[in-house]
């Protein structure tokens, strides 16, 4: 994450304010190009989750998405007619059998756009095209087929992002494309789109580490951690987003990279580490996970998260008039900032807190690290939650590269039991 006071000064010069109004281009362009298709699961039996697809009107796979019983999801799209299809993968093969419950939607709902919606707003919206599980709902629909081997052969863009082995240098990650991400969101959906990316072929032994960059970054920024982990025992999993676009959706697309990660590969337990405005990102996609999604996640450290937002951004939705979603969630008190605490992580999920407190600027009127005002890395709520807390004497970035996050990170996964995640004697 690059510094907040530094984005909002260079806001105020032409060529960042030729960025502003490209990334206010693009949103608006996003109302009028795309449509939400949202619902809710209502009813499942088995209690399971279940995957829904969004079909064209040629019963083509366009997307899915994994909910829990009574959970909204949601697709964006290009205005055109539009199937659901939810269904009960009770064998796990990802395949719609011919005794799996499911509900057909020929002609799904469909309402304009809405980048940030207000609760009552996402409640409405959840209610157009309802789902409902039983068991005797076995009536006709189209064949589907959401195994990897068939999804990376018909599904082109999946085939180069998601769980394909890459390396830091991927031009994927390059600084152009970290711009874009920030900038035009929607020109890096069309040309890059979300990424779940490994370092490594899957290997079903290893323990998944998903990690998570924060805004004007990518997952290069784990390149220094990456090379003192041992990646004979884990499988570091990179989460590459548009830091531009508002931080409930990035979050909610993680949430279900990492839900379709463990239905398919049922790793024991997994872990997430997050830095700076990807810790936000992370903490409400963990929230988003049904109960059975996130038993198996464990560690939740984050790396100089601004957990009660930036005042940067409180001063650019005041003053500059242009849309700009990621100032709003990330203003101080916005409702998105309201909700990551208003519901707690799992008492078995172990959160770590590292907080980094050196290369003080003065365009900050209180302490910070260079970006983040400590006192926004350190909001109440989190230290209440966090198991460990460490302040260490790096800026924001430094905390990355530094030998004491690193020994810190390797004593945390030191602590784990042999299965589970606290010792048998934690309380």
């Amino acid at each position: 994450m690059s510094g907040w006071p530094v984005l909002l000064a260079a806001a105020l010069l032409l060529s960042s304010g030729c960025s502003l109004l490209k990334l206010d281009k693009e949103m608006q362009q996003a109302r009028q190009e795309l449509l939400l298709i949202p619902g809710q699961l209502q009813v499942s039996d088995s209690g399971r989750s279940a995957l829904v697809a969004l079909l064209d009107a040629d019963s083509k796979l366009i997307a899915y998405r994994i909910a829990a019983p009574g959970e909204t999801f949601y697709f964006t799209a290009a205005p055109a007619a539009y199937q659901l299809l939810g269904f009960d993968d009770r064998n796990g093969n990802f395949i719609l059998d011919n005794d799996e419950p499911r509900h057909w939607l020929s002609n799904a709902q469909s309402a304009p756009l809405s980048v940030q919606p207000e609760p009552d707003e996402r409640a409405r919206l959840s209610q157009l095209n309802p789902l409902r599980l039983t068991p005797s709902d076995l009536q006709q629909a189209p064949a589907l087929d959401l195994s990897l081997e068939v999804l990376y052969h018909e599904q082109p863009r999946m085939q180069s992002n998601y769980l394909q082995p890459v390396s830091f240098d991927d031009p994927r990650f390059n600084d152009k494309n970290v711009r874009m991400g920030a900038w035009q969101p929607l020109t890096f959906m069309r040309e890059l789109g979300y990424g779940l990316y490994l370092l490594a072929p899957w290997d079903k032994h290893k323990e998944p580490i998903v990690l998570v960059h924060g805004i004007n970054s990518s997952p290069r920024v784990w390149q220094a951690l990456a090379a003192n982990l041992d990646l004979q025992r884990y499988q570091l999993v990179l989460y590459h987003f548009p830091s531009g676009l508002p931080l409930s959706n990035s979050a909610y697309m993680l949430s279900v990279a990492i839900r379709d990660l463990q239905l398919r590969h049922t790793p024991p337990r997994l872990h997430v580490f997050a830095h700076s405005m990807g810790g936000l990102v992370a903490r409400r996609a963990v929230q988003l996970l049904s109960a059975d999604d996130n038993q198996r996640l464990c560690l939740f450290i984050t790396l100089s998260t601004p957990w009660d937002g930036h005042p940067s951004a409180a001063s650019g939705v005041r003053d500059v008039p242009l849309d700009i979603p990621v100032w709003r969630d990330m203003a101080p008190g916005s409702p998105y900032l309201q909700r990551l605490f208003a519901t707690p992580l799992p008492t078995h999920m172990r959160q770590w807190l590292l907080v980094s407190y050196a290369g003080n600027t003065r365009m900050l009127p209180n302490p910070n690290d260079g970006t983040v005002p400590l006192a926004s890395a350190l909001r109440a709520a989190a230290q209440d939650e966090a198991e460990r807390l460490y302040l260490l004497d790096e800026t924001h970035t430094s905390i990355l590269n530094s030998r004491r996050s690193h020994a810190l990170l390797e004593r945390a996964l030191s602590s784990l039991p042999a299965h589970g995640c606290k010792p048998a004697n934690d309380t």
